[in-house]
């Protein structure tokens, strides 16, 4: 008479064989529900030690819960963060227009490379500075070199930027103070627009006030920074093209 483990085991053969399972597909289910029976198991003693510590008015198993949201909208608000696209100046573009200069203190020192020029107005406040394009342009940001430790009451304390398709259209775009300043600072114009470039053909900076109260103003450099689109392959050209026409066909649309 078969003993008791024979049995068990024609049990199995017959159960496999019915069910079209080979003995490893078998062995594999049976391991996925004792991992699942252990998990439940895990899940319930964690259950029990929340229960208890609910009871005794802790709150570190909230508080945990709470980070770990806050963990995982940091990691989305990663996740999404588009990449930073690399800016260039396109101050060369434009036409520039001063309120007012002093002779020898004029564009030429805002376009420098040297901080040591500067252009100097020659008139009652507000100076402003104009910046023309042949064509709309996005705008990520100006750069302006302000220098307090030399310029002292020369030194633009607030300043306003105004955009428009032209002279009949300008509207304010921001109003911007600095304090003290020294190299070169920021005027972000991320907030003129959800895609954070301003788009405009007429750029104009204003300087409303100095430091200490001076009359006229130092600016010793101003870079106006655009997104770079241009293309990789025809950046690192050796030999790029530069006529019209042959720019025109050099992608494929």
């Amino acid at each position: 008479m078969a003993n008791r483990d024979d049995m068990e085991m024609l049990f199995e053969s017959d159960y496999l064989r019915r069910s079209g399972l080979s003995e490893d597909m078998h062995t594999e289910v049976e391991e996925e529900l004792e991992e699942e029976e252990l998990q439940d198991a895990s899940q319930a003693n964690m259950d029990d030690v929340d229960d208890d510590m609910d009871s005794a008015g802790t709150t570190t198993h909230n508080n945990t819960n709470n980070n770990a949201n806050l963990s995982s909208l940091a990691v989305l608000a990663t996740a999404f963060e588009s990449p930073e696209v690399p800016l260039r100046d396109i101050g060369s573009q434009a036409t520039w227009k001063l309120s007012t200069w002093k002779p020898g203190f004029g564009v030429h020192a805002l376009l420098s490379e040297s901080t040591d020029l500067y252009w100097q107005s020659d008139a009652p406040q507000p100076h402003h500075v104009d910046m023309h394009f042949a064509r709309r342009v996005e705008i990520a940001k100006i750069m302006l070199y302000l220098d307090y430790r030399r310029d002292e009451s020369y030194a633009p304390h607030k300043i306003a930027v105004y955009a428009g398709s032209g002279y009949h259209d300008l509207h304010e775009v921001l109003t911007q103070d600095f304090n003290e300043p020294v190299g070169w600072m920021d005027v972000s114009l991320a907030h003129a627009r959800k895609d954070g470039y301003l788009k405009t053909f007429l750029l104009r900076l204003t300087v409303l006030q100095n430091h200490q109260g001076g009359k006229d103003t130092h600016i010793r450099g101003i870079r106006i920074l655009s997104p770079d689109r241009r293309t990789n392959d025809i950046d690192d050209d050796a030999l790029p093209f530069s006529s019209i026409t042959l720019l025109a066909h050099s992608t494929i649309r």
